[in-house]
């Protein structure tokens, strides 16, 4: 029989490790921003262009490997599929990265402040507002989870409930976002990644003891949910796409990325990130699935999928538990923080630029810090919509794979091949499509990104040549 004696139990001490790092956090981002040019939006949005690697390295990781990561995607198909799909999931990212170190010095060589400016390009002034609006739509429905994935970090450390621990989640990130830009988002990443890495290869052996070792858990599997043993965990093709292609879509139209990369001192800090970053990612996400998995087997349905690596923490002493929630604050910060100045950056450089062409850097940056607090309060919203964190996560995923990513590849790789109508067709088409499909509950049993990414493509290519002699 299931195993249903075995709940979770908050651990007060562990809040002290978190509180330890959230002071770390502050203190080093006083002494980034202190080192920031305030004033320029350039330098606000882009950190001076001075990036070096090993911030690189971390400033990609700790973005990529939110929130999201430890209490949705590879957590939750870990716990709900197992170990195979979970290892399956890592492999979108790094088919990405592959791209990316190619794209990186390209991209750089703009030197844009966002995705949208380097779309203007192609695509004109229209499509620039657009697809702002778009990826800031994305940005803040990615930081509603960021939020929901610190309230059960408070939720298993002092027993607030989810909900009152998630409202001072989002309380906390927006006050970190506005006190400065990416050079203090960048450097308080670098940092965070060694938390995560180290907590989590701490974790491990404690979380496998206090469960009575390997053989326990695996025979528990055989018991609680035996398809997890299997490499596919009951998936078939279709289910394979549907969890793989958000992802991967993701991952080559994410502005915090192609922000990170424009960032960079130089070419080779590019290269050599975006390396660090595939590594840090076959380390660190196999050890979140294990923990997924393993939380489900100790904590059978008595706890939520999203919650079962933070409850594993419960377990352990709590010291290292403490150092697991610490690593999963670090997680969920870092990508809330990055976000959230990547969406509001659009609204202020792309959407107000647009309407007040005079638009002075100072006034700007007043908008973007304006924007941090609005829509930061508006995510919290957004998770009253969606029954889950890896619904939001598809979700979000999609509105830009499928309203971003085609029209966007287009632009770098084949500029003089894509047109204003097929860029502005893809685009919009694309996340109406994606925003229509959810809304009427996947018509036929057919996901989303099946729908909305394939239309998308096609009419980038389709329009693009037809309107080739007319491109504005």
């Amino acid at each position: 029989m299931p195993n249903t004696t075995n709940v979770l139990v908050p651990n007060p001490k562990m809040l002290i490790m978190v509180i330890l790092y959230v002071i770390l956090m502050g203190v080093l981002g006083v002494l980034s921003s202190k080192k920031e040019n305030q004033e320029s939006m350039k330098d606000f949005a882009l950190a001076g262009k001075g990036l070096g690697t090993w911030v690189l390295i971390g400033t990609f990781v700790s973005t990529w490997l939110g929130g999201g990561t430890i209490t949705g995607s590879v957590n939750s198909l870990a716990y709900n599929y197992g170990l195979g799909p979970a290892f399956c999931y890592i492999i979108p990212s790094v088919l990405a990265t592959i791209l990316l170190y190619f794209l990186g010095p390209i991209v750089r060589g703009r030197g844009k402040l966002t995705i949208a400016e380097l779309l203007e390009d192609s695509y004109g002034s229209t499509a620039r507002m657009i697809s702002a609006v778009i990826i800031a739509l994305a940005s803040f429905s990615i930081v509603s989870y960021q939020y929901r994935g610190l309230g059960i970090v408070l939720n298993a450390t002092t027993g607030l409930s989810v909900n009152i621990a998630t409202l001072i989640a989002c309380i906390l990130i927006v006050i970190l976002a506005v006190s400065g830009g990416l050079r203090t988002v960048a450097n308080t990443d670098a940092v965070s990644s060694a938390v995560m890495l180290f907590g989590l290869l701490l974790a491990v052996p404690f979380v496998i003891k206090a469960m009575g070792g390997l053989d326990w858990i695996i025979a528990q599997a055989a018991i609680e949910a035996p398809n997890t043993l299997t490499f596919t965990g009951g998936w078939g093709v279709r289910d394979y796409l549907v969890n793989l292609l958000p992802p991967l879509l993701l991952c080559l139209g994410d502005q915090n990325l192609y922000q990170r990369m424009a960032a960079a001192r130089d070419d080779k800090s590019v290269r050599i990130g975006m390396i660090g970053w595939a590594i840090g990612m076959l380390v660190v996400c196999p050890i979140i699935a294990f923990l997924g998995w393993a939380g489900r087997m100790y904590f059978s349905t008595n706890i939520a999928a999203s919650q079962s690596l933070i409850a594993t923490s419960t377990i352990t002493p709590w010291v290292i538990g403490g150092m697991m929630m610490a690593a999963a604050t670090a997680f969920i910060i870092t990508s809330g923080d990055s976000y959230l100045l990547s969406g509001a950056t659009n609204i202020a450089s792309d959407v107000y630029a647009f309407f007040k062409k005079d638009a002075t850097d100072q006034q700007m940056l007043k908008v973007t810090r304006y924007s941090i607090v609005i829509f930061g309060a508006m995510a919290l919203v957004i998770l009253n919509f969606f029954p889950n964190i890896l619904a939001i996560q598809y979700w979000s995923y999609t509105i830009v794979g499928a309203g971003i990513t085609p029209s966007l590849l287009g632009c770098i790789i084949c500029p003089n091949k894509v047109t204003k109508w097929g860029g502005l067709s893809s685009m919009v088409v694309g996340t109406l499509l994606t925003i229509g499909w959810e809304m009427l509950g996947h018509p036929f049993g057919v996901q989303t990104v099946l729908v909305a990414f394939p239309v998308s493509l096609l009419l980038l290519i389709v329009v693009s040549s037809l309107t080739n002699d007319k491109k504005a």
